[in-house]
């Protein structure tokens, strides 16, 4: 026996259905609703900044006194070449999916300004990666976003996955203090996240050389088939080397990207000497671009250093970068 009130809900639910709707959601209690978007905002924070418009990140007022001086200009990935025309073919492989620019002028008129161009990534590590292109281990460190640097000229830093450049306009130099205050101001419009990718961890072994970290999506020294990885120059007893991290989907590919590499050297007359352990392959080799060369396979990472003179004085970094890969991986 169905009482009217039933009768109802269950009609309700019948058109419903017809126009296409899914009961199920459309009844689901309003506190469970709630919770339900809570737990996404607390486990991805990053999904509200990226339903913030680049845009929107630029403030009207950058500093005291410093206001928009005409309307912000975007770009996507179609048209990025239209603005930095020979530095496009950078960005696109981080990732990039949108660009905002505009000029800040003092207010009643100036001849310098402060041109604020922010650029979206792909990820946090993209933007990363995009920030240490122009980064160098003696630049002065900024205290703004997740990392920044600056001189009398310029100021970039990234935070999430925002790259950012702040530059003087009509002038050769600013007051460090204005670029300090416009980047804070772009800074605070920008929702936290986490401030540095987990994955530059994997480089801090010793003798690491501080702001030498770089991430690259393809292409990792210079060789195509290595793809997407790490580098950082390391100290190793008085001269300097480079290590580098491989970054795979699977171990399949990791022992591919291996092949490849044991393929171009001999290719090249190089002649690697490969082998296997519990790890799984190993490969020392004299490479054409890099002098000595040694590359351990773990997993679906692979761990080397770079710039040897002798083949087996990088064993102990090896040792170390291994021990900073996750477990089971």
């Amino acid at each position: 026996m169905v009482n009217g009130e039933a009768l109802l809900s269950m009609n309700r639910r019948d058109s419903l259905k017809g126009e296409g709707v899914r009961p199920g959601l459309f009844f689901m209690k309003p506190p469970l609703a709630v919770l339900f978007v809570l737990a996404l905002v607390l486990v991805c924070p990053s999904l509200l900044a990226a339903e913030k418009a680049v845009e929107a990140l630029l403030p009207d007022s950058c500093a005291a006194g410093w206001v928009k001086e005409g309307p912000v200009s975007t770009y996507t990935r179609e048209n990025l070449y239209k603005y930095i025309d020979g530095e496009a073919e950078l960005y696109l492989p981080y990732g990039f999916e949108r660009a905002a620019t505009v000029m800040y002028a003092r207010s009643g008129g100036s001849a310098s300004g402060l041109v604020v161009n922010v650029f979206e990534m792909g990820s946090l590590l993209d933007a990363f990666g995009i920030y240490a292109n122009y980064r160098s281990p003696s630049v002065y460190r900024a205290d703004v976003g997740a990392e920044a640097f600056a001189d009398e000229s310029e100021l970039m830093f990234f935070k999430d996955r925002y790259f950012v450049q702040i530059t003087a306009s009509g002038t050769s130099t600013q007051e460090p203090s204005l670029f300090l205050a416009c980047a804070g101001s772009v800074a605070a419009a920008i929702p936290d996240g986490i401030a540095m990718p987990w994955e530059l961890g994997l480089l801090k072994v010793p003798g690491l050389v501080p702001g030498s970290e770089k991430y690259f999506p393809e292409g990792l020294l210079g060789h195509g088939f290595l793809g997407k990885g790490l580098t950082a120059d390391v100290m190793l007893g008085g001269a300097q080397v480079k290590v580098f991290v491989l970054l795979r989907d699977s171990p399949d590919g990791m022992e591919r990207t291996v092949d490849a590499y044991a393929k171009y050297l001999r290719d090249s007359k190089a002649s690697p000497q490969v082998s296997r352990n519990d790890r799984g392959t190993s490969l020392r080799t004299v490479d054409p671009l890099f002098k000595g060369v040694v590359l351990q396979e773990s997993g679906r990472y692979g761990v080397g250093v770079a710039g040897l003179k002798d083949l087996h004085e990088g064993d102990g970094l090896i040792d170390q970068l291994l021990a900073r890969l996750p477990k089971g991986g």
